[in-house]
Formats: structure tokens, sequence, C-alpha cells
């Protein structure tokens, strides 16, 4: 009896800790990565600055649908595998390295895209670019909690 509740309880967390993880998760929740509208939050932006921003945003919105489309693709894969009954992993473990590289490719990209828009934008329209997107990080993250460290620039 003991053990037949033992067994019950693993499982039961092991389902709970497989469906928290992000293969096992549901990412229909999650917004597609975009880049910043810049024209919407610095102002007097020149007519070539525009051009250029935009042609920014449309090359990087492509470069991260693509990088998103494989990311789902090998997600829904690694849902299916962690749902079947046997030993998975030498078709599981090669999709979660997968899933961390897209990852890994996205972030970078991302990146890419925000040194891009800083080559563009003169200083003062770069610190007015970021003070807005601290603003709007703020507005999104709700107030601090208590305990919580703060970053310290270097």
């Amino acid at each position: 009896m003991k053990k037949t509740l033992t067994l019950i309880v693993a499982l039961a967390l092991g389902l709970t800790l497989m469906a928290q993880t992000p293969a096992g998760g549901n990412h229909r929740h999650h917004k597609r990565p975009e880049p910043p509208k810049v024209e919407e939050m610095v102002s007097n932006l020149s007519a070539v600055q525009k051009k250029k921003l935009e042609t920014i945003a449309q090359d990087s919105k492509k470069q991260t649908e693509k990088i998103q489309k494989e990311l789902e693709s090998v997600r829904n894969n690694i849902r299916k595998l962690m749902n079947q009954d046997g030993d998975q992993s030498d078709k599981l473990f090669p999709l979660i390295d997968r899933e961390a590289a897209l990852q890994a490719e996205m972030t970078k990209a991302m990146y890419r895209t925000r040194q891009e828009i800083d080559k563009v934008l003169s200083p003062e329209q770069l610190a007015e670019f970021r003070d807005r997107l601290k603003a709007d990080r703020k507005k999104h993250t709700g107030p601090e909690r208590p305990g919580t460290p703060k970053r310290v620039k270097k």
C-alpha cells in the first residue's frame, strides 16, 4: 500500500514537472518577439532614419518568424515524445538540444536588431528610446517586490 501510494505521488509529481517545462508547456500564451516600434517611442526621426528602421524591423521580423516556426515544430515533437510510453531519449534529447539552440539563435537575433537600431539613432534619440523602453518594461512587470536585487550598471 505504501509503495503504491509513493509510486502514485511520484508519477503525479513527474507529470506536473513535465507540464511546467518549456517542452511540456503551452506556448500559445507567449507573444512572438517583435522589434520595438522606435518611430512611436522617439521624437524627431528623419525620413532617412524612419526608412532604415522600417527595413531593420522587416528583416528582423522575417528572421525571427523563421526561427519561431521551427521552434514551435520542435516543441510539438518534444511534447509528443514526452507523452509516449517507453524510453524515447534517443529521439528526445537531440530535440531538446535543438530547442535550446533555437532559443539562443532567437536571443542573438534580437540583440543584433537592437544593435542595428542603436546605430541609426543619435545619442539624444537613443537616450529617449532607452528611457521609453525602461518605462514600458516597468509598466508591464509591475512594481518591484521587496528584496528583489536591483541591476547595477558597470
